[in-house]
């Protein structure tokens, strides 16, 4: 075959990407490397920082993975449901084959690469290969997920599920005809990620919200609000069961998790020196400052209650702490946006080095953020209608999230839902195209 001979990418709403069969072989080469590389550079980095004793949520993902193994996924000595059950019920596959701890971990090495690999893949169509490794090298290789990749946190996972998402979102849309394979890869990846981060739930039933608003609205992109609505109708689907399984443990209805009251009573807490930054219980019952400003009190009297009037007092307090102080707890708000982007400020915390190097890596995604979204305003006709519909529910995870304290890793994992939207705009607007 000629290989002069071009294929066109027919991208919706916004002409098309050309691309000849020598770049299509060098893309393969491309992606291969890519995935390759991001694999053997965590499994490196994993081997190195290796330990035998279990840091940060380590302790209580294992925990949930041994309760599945032995036929639940909490105890009813603790009830307390403060994480889904898809990163467990991975560890809980592995520990049935008795996979050392070394193995559980370098298991996020093979979640890096893949969200690697998907997010070259999703870009590839709307802006080339150079834009392609450049999102792809952001979601692999970022030091907040470097930092977490090598233990057993859920951030791996859910990077690979938000990856996988797009592409096959992406993918159903484009397609003419309805195409069901990427359109079940979509709904199972959004299924399987709200289970890791149950907060995706809350993105799923305000996306399906927002989608049936504009259904009579946008009426040009009628067919494809509707197979966007069947992917998350889908998802969410896939999480009956577990919302089953909160009920019967609860006896709330569309209960996500049981930590949401403590988290808003930090989000809201206004005391001397404290920005909303989040604390444990520990801090709360043997922190000078914290103590100072009435927390060890109000943990000890509620913290300790059964879940249901845990969860309660809690939220009861964030209530009256709002009513109280609601400037302070605006400012709270704001300044949480600067923790999600730059991972400051944080309340009685001597800044570490790892800020620096957090602001030298998000403050240019950051820019590159707010420039895409400054230009696709004015050119929005040419974006499109799946990219608005990422657009959307990013928004949607963005000012969610902002609502509760957060860190930079919370916003990397939807980067290949911003990245693809980031590269389309700029590479398409602002002629800014880099090397294929």
């Amino acid at each position: 075959m000629n290989k002069g001979i071009e294929f066109d990418k027919m991208i919706k709403g916004g002409g098309q990407y050309r691309m000849s069969l020598r770049e299509l072989a060098n893309s393969r080469r491309a992606e291969c490397l890519l995935g390759v590389s991001v694999l053997v550079l965590h499994v490196v980095i994993a081997l190195l920082v290796d330990r035998p004793d279990l840091i940060w949520d380590e302790g209580r993902y294992l925990d949930g993975a041994v309760n599945l193994t032995k036929g639940s996924f909490v105890t009813p000595e603790s009830p307390d449901i403060v994480n889904g059950p898809g990163y467990p019920l991975v560890l809980a596959a592995l520990l049935g084959l008795n996979v050392p701890l070394l193995g559980l971990r370098l298991l996020n090495s093979v979640f890096m690469a893949l969200a690697a690999w998907f997010s070259f893949r999703t870009v590839l169509p709307y802006a080339g290969r150079g834009w392609s490794v450049t999102v792809a090298l952001v979601t692999g290789l970022h030091p907040s997920l470097l930092r977490v990749a090598p233990f057993l946190m859920t951030e791996s996972l859910a990077v690979c599920c938000v990856a996988g998402f797009a592409w096959a979102f992406t993918a159903a849309l484009r397609s003419e005809k309805i195409a069901w394979r990427p359109i079940l890869l979509a709904a199972f990846a959004m299924g399987w990620l709200t289970m890791t981060r149950v907060f995706f739930g809350n993105v799923i039933m305000a996306s399906i919200f927002f989608l049936l608003i504009l259904l009579p609205i946008w009426k040009k992109a009628r067919v494809t609000l509707l197979r966007a609505l069947l992917m998350l109708g889908l998802a969410f689907a896939l999480c009956l069961p577990w919302l089953a399984y909160t009920k019967s443990k609860t006896g709330d209805t569309l209960c996500w998790s049981t930590n949401a009251g403590e988290l808003l009573y930090w989000a809201t807490s206004t005391g001397h020196g404290e920005n909303g930054h989040w604390f444990s219980d520990i801090d709360a019952i043997n922190k000078p400052e914290l103590i100072a400003n009435g927390h060890r009190e109000f943990y000890q009297a509620h913290y300790y209650l059964p879940v249901k009037e845990r969860e309660a007092a809690f939220k009861k307090k964030a209530m009256e702490n709002l009513r109280a102080n609601p400037v302070g707890a605006f400012k709270n708000w704001l300044c949480n946006w600067g923790r999600l982007t730059l991972g400051w400020p944080r309340s009685f915390h001597a800044e570490e080095l790892l800020m620096l190097v957090l602001v030298t890596a998000n403050m240019p995604l950051v820019l590159g953020v707010l420039l895409a979204l400054g230009v696709g305003c004015q050119k929005w006709r040419s974006i499109p209608p799946e990219l608005y519909l990422l657009a959307l529910m990013s928004f949607i995870y963005l000012g969610g999230t902002s609502l509760l304290p957060g860190l930079p890793r919370y916003t990397l994992v939807i980067w290949p839902w911003m990245g693809l939207v980031v590269a389309m705009v700029l590479n398409r607007h602002l002629r800014l195209r880099l090397a294929d």
